[in-house]
C-alpha cells in the first residue's frame, strides 16, 4: 500500500470517528409520556365538574332565598291584614259603645225639648230658665263634638231612612209626601242614622180630592 492509499484510509477513519462523535454529542429531547399528557386534561375535567356542582348549589341557594323572601312578604302582608282587621273591629266596638252611651243621652235631650216646648212664655226671661238652656246647649255641644247631628225635617221630602212616619196631616201648606211636623227629633252619628225622626207626612185633603172627582164626573156626564 503506497502513501496515497494510506492517507485515504486514515481520512476515512477520521471521518467515521467524527460522525460517531457527532452522533453521540447530540442529546435526544425527552418525549412526554401518555400519563403526563392526560394529567392536564383530567384536571380540566375535574374543574369543570366542580364548577357545575357549584352552579347547582348556587341555583339551589337562590331558590331557597327566593322562597324565604316570598314567605317573609306573605307573613308581612298577613300581619298588615290582621292589624287592619283589629283596627276595624276596634273602631266598630268603639262606635257601638259610643252609640249605646249617646242613645241614652238622647232621652235627656228629648226631656229638654219637651220642657222648653211646654214652658209658658212669661217664664222664658227668668234666669233659671236661661241656666237650664245653657245646660241644654252644653249637652248639645258635647254630642256634636262626638259626631252627633240632628236630622233635618222641616219641609224635607220624606226619607224612610231618616224619617219615621207616625201620622199624616191633610194640608195644602206643604207638598205631598213632605214632612209637615216633627214629633220627635232624630239624630245621626256621622253619616249613620242613630235614631230616625218621628214625623207627620203631608197629604192632600180628602175634601179637595172628593171635589175634584165630583167635577170630573160632572164633566163626563
Amino acid at each position: 500500500m503506497n502513501y496515497w492509499q494510506k492517507s485515504m484510509v486514515m481520512n476515512n477513519k477520521y471521518l467515521e470517528v467524527g460522525d460517531m462523535t457527532d452522533q453521540e454529542g447530540q442529546t435526544e429531547e425527552p418525549q412526554p409520556s401518555s400519563r403526563e399528557q392526560e394529567a392536564p386534561i383530567e384536571q380540566i375535567r375535574q374543574l369543570k365538574l366542580r364548577v357545575e356542582e357549584l352552579e347547582k348549589q348556587l341555583a339551589t341557594e337562590r331558590e331557597k332565598a327566593t322562597d324565604y323572601m316570598n314567605r317573609a312578604l306573605r307573613a308581612q302582608a298577613e300581619i298588615s291584614n290582621v292589624r287592619k282587621r283589629l283596627q276595624q273591629d276596634l273602631s266598630l266596638a268603639l262606635k257601638d259603645t259610643l252609640k249605646a252611651v249617646v242613645y241614652e243621652q238622647l232621652a235627656v235631650l228629648d226631656s229638654f225639648d219637651r220642657a222648653f216646648t211646654t214652658l209658658p212664655k212669661e217664664f222664658r226671661h227668668f234666669s233659671w230658665v236661661e241656666g237650664v238652656a245653657m245646660i241644654q246647649a252644653q249637652l248639645y255641644g258635647i254630642l256634636h263634638r262626638a259626631g252627633i247631628t240632628p236630622i233635618e225635617t222641616d219641609g224635607k221630602q220624606f226619607n224612610p231612612i231618616e224619617h219615621e212616619a207616625v201620622a199624616y196631616e191633610d194640608t195644602t201648606e206643604y207638598p205631598e209626601e213632605t214632612v209637615a211636623a216633627e214629633l220627635q227629633r232624630g239624630y245621626k252619628l256621622h253619616d249613620q242614622v242613630l235614631r230616625p225622626a218621628l214625623v207627620k207626612i203631608a197629604r192632600k185633603p180628602q175634601a179637595v180630592e172628593s171635589g175634584k172627582e165630583s167635577e170630573k164626573i160632572g164633566t163626563t156626564e
